[in-house]
């Protein structure tokens, strides 16, 4: 059930409509980036709200009038991303071409994997910024349950994306869906953290890792 704050704090941030107005989405989106620079600048403890605020052009009522904390912003900035991932999976999957379309399963695999790369930022900030609030999650017990809350939740819907993409190549994994999703994930951090490590200014051989990962998981 919805609590009290929960429903006041909706209907502090929502419209008529029940959705935000253009005006207070531009102003979150702006708080939410200059708290994603700040994050991997400094990580998100040494970040403070009047620094997110300085660094967004906003007052410290702007930002409370859309966020109860930093915890909850940082919950939003996790969502946003979360959201990022998923719009970008399922356009790859729509575009995918059918069994019969004559190309291998491994030519689809590949143009797919590209497709959704190609969709993911390059940017040193903002993939230091996700491992900072993943840190952050760790150190902070209050922040966790919201944390593994927008994780399962995108777990869930990343799952059914990833089943309908098995239909269209017609292949199957003979191991849980949460598994793969996991795994996947995996790779895709270690690989990105490795990068930065060896001081490039974005991930390489992400593809090539993927690729062998899911053409070593699918099966007829």
């Amino acid at each position: 059930m919805t609590s009290i704050r929960e429903a006041q704090r909706g209907a502090r941030r929502q419209g008529p409509g029940g959705e935000f107005s253009a005006r207070r989405q531009a102003t979150r989106e702006r708080l939410m980036d200059a708290a994603v620079e700040l994050f991997a600048e400094r990580g998100v403890l040494a970040a403070s709200v009047e620094e997110i605020c300085e660094r967004a052009g906003f007052t410290r009522g702007a930002f409370y009038s859309n966020f109860d904390s930093k915890d909850e912003l940082c919950l939003d900035v996790l969502r946003r991303k979360g959201e990022q991932h998923l719009v970008a999976l399922q356009q790859v999957v729509e575009s995918m071409p059918g069994a019969g379309s004559g190309l291998s399963r491994a030519q689809v695999i590949r143009d797919a994997v590209g497709l959704f790369l190609q969709a993911q930022p390059k940017e040193r900030t903002e993939l230091i910024a996700m491992m900072e609030l993943r840190l952050h999650a760790l150190r902070t017990p209050e922040l966790r349950e919201g944390w593994l809350a927008v994780h399962a939740n995108l777990c869930a819907s990343i799952a059914g994306q990833l089943q309908m993409a098995l239909d269209r190549v017609g292949g199957r994994i003979g191991m849980p869906m949460p598994q793969v999703i996991e795994l996947l994930g995996a790779m895709y951090e270690n690989t990105v953290s490795m990068s930065l490590l060896n001081g490039e200014d974005a991930p390489t051989g992400l593809t090539a890792q993927l690729v062998a990962l899911l053409d070593g998981l699918i099966h007829d």
